[in-house]
């Protein structure tokens, strides 16, 4: 788990790093080269981005499909275009602040619930000796348990929702925004990078719609479904097959995450180096024409420049409202999962093994839950982070 918070840190400060010193550079490039020409003109005009690259259409369509989410994505697009990154990530935080305090009061209930009947069931396995019939505390118990799968199914069911629903807004919005990103990288380094990364980033939503949706996101209800149906024997017959079934899922994970950032570097060390070679020779194929040449290479540096200033501002944007889309469902996925953990580990003081080791498992399988889906948005972050590194430079 740790690695994963790591790996998210790393990512955001790649990001961030990235933006940085692109920003300077254009400004750079905007006011020193052909100072007479541009000078008191701003490196680059919002209205003119937000048009030619059709912001427009994708902002409404954000607002359609999170109607429950209020940030104005131009204001954000401005600050980041300033350069004013914490300012744009404090209106992406104000737009989806408040959408997880409902949750809590419903967690509240699961949490007692499952204390009580620990307790209760405790009470039944230790007071079953005054039942001259043992059957009358072996359906007693039963009863309990019946009671507690339907408490723990209500509080899976809800979890595997907001997983499943996480990830298709996740490929939705991936679909929806990658057009406009991959139209400024291939305005900012070349129409090659362009190409390969859309073709690679469509393949990847289509992996994640496929692999997590149709394949790991049934393996979990079905370790959760065998976790029930364990506590039924004393013996718990299904312990070792749920032990192989939590370490397939997780390494399914590790895999999926490890060959798609490895191909992403891969990537990275060919096509941008193609593009940025053609524009190199571009520009000094243009320095070299008599009289304008100086002229003329500070210009196109300076276009460059802001093309480069745009695609990266894009990609901050497309990142800050990719991680504002997850961050309220995976708030909420770890939230089920701490609640059932711990009310097992509480249980566990009084209550009957079986109690507790099946809350416990459900617990893991909320815990599985929360990894698929913090992989599925992991994915797509660390290309679009590839992508912006290795196309950054003017």
């Amino acid at each position: 788990m740790r690695k994963m918070w790591y790996m998210l840190f790393a990512v955001c400060f790649l990001s961030f790093i990235m933006y940085k010193p692109a920003y300077a550079e254009a400004v750079r490039a905007g006011t020193g080269h052909a100072e007479s020409a541009y000078a008191g003109e701003e490196a680059v005009d919002l209205g003119s981005v937000w048009g030619q690259y059709d912001l427009e259409e994708v902002s409404r369509n954000l607002k359609d499909m999170l109607p429950d989410y209020e940030w104005d994505t131009r204001a954000i697009l401005n600050h980041i275009l300033q350069g004013e990154i914490f300012a744009a990530a404090g209106l992406v935080w104000d737009g989806i602040r408040g959408t997880l305090g409902a949750e809590v009061a419903g967690l509240k209930n699961i949490f007692a619930a499952i204390l009580i009947l620990g307790i209760v069931s405790a009470l039944f396995s230790n007071f079953s000796d005054i039942f001259q019939n043992h059957q009358v505390a072996d359906i007693s118990f039963y009863f309990l348990y019946l009671l507690l799968m339907a408490v723990l199914m209500k509080a899976f069911l809800a979890a595997s929702g907001i997983a499943s629903g996480m990830v298709a807004d996740i490929v939705l919005f991936i679909k929806m925004f990658i057009p406009t990103y991959f139209m400024a990288v291939g305005a900012a380094q070349g129409p090659a990078s362009a190409i390969v990364y859309y073709q690679f980033m469509l393949l990847l939503a289509y992996g994640v719609e496929k692999l997590l949706s149709s394949v790991l996101l049934p393996m979990i209800y079905s370790y959760v479904l065998l976790a029930l149906m364990n506590g039924v024997w004393a013996e718990e017959r299904l312990t070792l097959l749920l032990e192989c079934m939590k370490k397939g899922i997780g390494l399914g994970l590790k895999v999926a995450l490890g060959a798609v950032t490895s191909l992403s570097v891969f990537q990275s060390m060919i096509t941008p180096v193609l593009d940025s070679l053609q524009g190199t020779a571009v520009k000094k194929a243009i320095s070299v024409i008599p009289g304008i040449g100086n002229l003329a290479e500070g210009v196109t540096e300076m276009v460059v420049g802001s093309a480069v200033l745009i695609k990266n501002s894009i990609g901050l944007l497309l990142l800050l409202l990719l991680l504002a889309v997850c961050l309220v469902p995976l708030a909420k996925l770890f939230l089920i999962a701490c609640v059932m953990k711990g009310s097992a580990a509480l249980a566990g003081i009084v209550s009957d093994r079986r109690i507790t080791g099946c809350t416990d498992r459900v617990g893991d399988g909320s815990l599985l839950l929360f990894r698929t889906a913090f992989t599925a948005v992991a994915l797509f972050l660390i290309v679009i982070a590839v992508v912006a590194y290795t196309t950054g430079k003017i």
